[in-house]
């Protein structure tokens, strides 16, 4: 089906009230139906079948939801029995997990580096002409059906870069066999949702800008987002944004999210999906198709490339089961690095590598922060989360579930920047960190959602596929938790064990051997007093015993090396490796500085320097906040202490930008134009 009227018929701009709540949809299964058959209608709001469990869980999914911190926890413990079992067994069990670090360290630096290539390559293709270009391929193939694929070719798909034009070319071949399976670009219509809380208007303006400025934004169709809970001034902020922006658009919808609504955890998860409901409400309005509508989340300190709305159209145009995917851009925390503190800086830069990882590893890239994906699908599935604090990367899940194992995420090559951490003091900034990466890290929840729908007797994804994407999950997060540590601190562990033992024997011999000489003595103690033959009785046992060949002997033996080699030759090989690790950290710093945008003219020199220096933190960064935000929201997990609070991040422009805005926002003192974002 398509849309009745055009884009030029739903320029509007209008503010829906928070008193109107969206009409009750029908049931999941109608849903899924009309999914099938084009024509998806909304689903029932509380799907339990795909949702995260509220209140008390049963005893498959507790141990899933234990299972992280038990992981994260028994790899240093593995490390310590073993060291007491033999320390050449615990000493090869740290090598051995240093070196599976560093290889994929080196595999990190690697795909971070082509990452890195293809955003550029990506940023030099002009897709809204090759959006033009599709549009007419799609057209003639439609008019002439046996057109060879060398028709189909423009000057702009002749251009394409590597792996682009593969993709490009194996698109044009399935168009040349079956046209009318692809829609024209021209029908695609794209909705975009901000959402926001209490922001202030400067960190917002721009993020609006950039999609005023992206090819294309006269068929945008922008849903403001906001939280009522922001009060008075974050509404008359929609009401400033609407009259701003409204013209730039075909439609410029504020949305109001109501406090207190039951069955959600109030956060981006329950804002999004009252802003997509009202969405919806909007194109049943204007006869608009749901399959012909991409719907991209925002954070509203995101930018989004000038490109990217035209490169989904493009990708969802190319993919046969669009349905079926979502979308995901390079999240880049630049847009304020010039201003963020060194720690913050540190940490961003490392975020923003890993997304470059990401996108040229497609089988396991998953949903986060900005994305899109059809409304059909979305409107089938019941939106995103409500019940979650992770509402991006949860998104993966519900999608892979509802449709049965068949979903994927499809890169986009394009940047999306966001803000680094930035609150109105340092203190509050390192804080702000802190809860945002626990909040990041709180995505382990999503283990134990997976684990049980892969235990489960009725499960419909195939088993080999989720079983693999599982292990990838779970691996993720006991790696966030234990590497740091055992990278710093673990060729410490048998040298540590050893010592007990003064380099004699094992450990555990040592142990055996003050057991063995304390019954001795009480046998002999019990001989003595009470004039029964004990120590007599115990000999004979432990004669009996041990007579003919031990399987165990080696255990209460001394190793062929002493404590002092040990201490001597671990931390050497353990530092050979930490050194290979450098290249990592030369090749985070190397793109760092390329993604860094320009020096603002109103920044120091001097602060180019500590762009530099700051590196000297990243030990403490991955340890004060990788490694312990992972363990508090495992732990949290572990004790089923669950966050159903969403702790917002403080957000503020940096003080330049802020004043010249200082008459126009009624010259508020500086800490009223501090606001909190998702």
């Amino acid at each position: 089906m398509r849309r009745s009227s055009t884009t030029a018929e739903f320029g509007v701009a209008d503010t829906v009230a928070a008193a109107r709540p969206p009409a009750l949809p029908p049931s999941p299964h109608e849903a899924n139906a009309a999914l099938a058959a084009g024509e998806a209608s909304e689903p029932c709001a509380a799907n339990e079948a795909n949702e995260i469990p509220r209140g008390r869980r049963d005893a498959g999914y507790r141990f899933f939801e234990m299972l992280p911190a038990m992981l994260s926890l028994g790899v240093p413990l593995a490390a310590i029995l073993l060291s007491l079992v033999d320390l050449r067994v615990g000493m090869l069990f740290i090598i051995a997990f240093i070196a599976l670090t560093l290889v994929r360290a080196v595999r990190g630096g690697v795909d971070a580096l082509r990452g890195f290539r293809r955003m550029r390559l990506a940023e030099r293709v002009d897709w809204a002409a090759m959006a033009a270009e599709t549009e007419q391929a799609v057209r003639r193939a439609r008019a002439c059906p046996a057109a060879p694929v060398e028709q189909l070719l423009g000057p702009a798909t002749r251009a394409l870069p590597e792996p682009f034009a593969s993709t490009h070319d194996a698109f044009l071949r399935r168009l040349s066999a079956d046209a009318q399976a692809v829609p024209l670009p021209s029908d695609v219509v794209h909705a975009v949702i901000v959402a926001a809380y209490n922001e202030p208007f400067e960190v917002i303006e721009p993020s609006l800008h950039s999609l005023a400025a992206s090819s294309g934004a006269e068929r945008l169709v922008v849903v403001f987002a906001y939280e009522q809970r922001g009060g008075e001034a974050m509404r008359e902020r929609a009401v400033r944004l609407r009259h701003a922006f409204a013209p730039r658009f075909a439609a410029f919808i504020a949305v109001e999210h109501p406090a207190g609504l039951p069955d959600e955890i109030a956060g981006k998860g329950a804002n999004i999906t009252y802003a997509a409901r009202e969405l919806r409400s909007w194109l049943r309005l204007k006869e608009i198709d749901p399959a012909d509508v991409v719907v991209t989340t925002l954070d509203c300190d995101n930018r989004v490339h000038p490109h990217y709305f035209a490169s989904v159209t493009c990708a969802f145009v190319r993919d046969a089961d669009r349905a079926r995917r979502s979308y995901q851009p390079i999240s880049t925390f630049v847009n304020n690095l010039w201003h963020a503190p060194a720690p913050t800086r540190v940490v961003a830069a490392g975020n923003t590598l890993w997304n470059l990882i990401s996108t040229v590893r497609p089988a396991t890239l998953r949903n986060f922060a900005s994305h899109s994906q059809p409304m059909d699908a979305l409107i089938a599935m019941d939106y995103w989360s409500r019940r979650t604090i992770v509402e991006d990367g949860h998104q993966y899940w519900r999608s892979y579930f509802h449709f049965d194992g068949r979903y994927a995420v499809t890169p986009i090559h394009l940047p999306v920047s966001q803000d680094a951490v930035l609150a109105a003091s340092l203190a509050r900034t390192l804080r702000a960190q802190f809860t945002q990466l626990c909040r990041w890290a709180y995505g382990a929840s999503d283990i134990a959602f997976v684990g049980a729908r892969l235990a489960a007797k009725d499960r419909r994804a195939p088993f080999g596929a989720t079983l693999a994407r599982f292990a990838t999950l779970l691996d993720s997060h006991v790696t966030l938790a234990c590497v740091a540590p055992m990278v710093a601190f673990g060729a410490w562990i048998p040298i540590v064990v050893g010592s007990l033992s003064g380099g004699a024997g094992t450990p555990l011999a040592m142990l055996l051997r003050e057991a063995g000489s304390a019954s001795a003595n009480g046998a002999a103690w019990a001989t003595h007093a009470l004039g029964i033959p004990v120590s007599s009785a115990v000999e004979a046992v432990r004669a009996s015993a041990f007579a003919g060949p031990n399987p165990w002997n080696h255990l209460f033996t001394a190793p062929p090396f002493s404590v002092a080699q040990l201490a001597a030759e671990l931390p050497g090989m353990v530092g050979t490796v930490q050194r290979f690790a450098l290249v990592g950290v030369a090749v985070t710093i190397v793109l760092t500085l390329l993604l860094t945008p320009r020096r603002p003219a109103h920044v120091s020199r001097r602060r180019s320097l500590g762009m530099l220096a700051q590196w000297v933190l990243l030990p403490v960064t991955l340890l004060c906040y990788n490694t312990a935000s992972a363990v508090v929201s495992q732990y949290r997990l572990l004790v089923g202490a669950y966050r159903e609070h969403f702790e917002v991040t403080e957000k503020r422009a940096p003080a330049p930008a802020r004043a010249p805005r200082a008459e126009s926002e009624g010259a508020r003192p500086p800490h009223e134009r501090v606001g909190e974002s998702h």
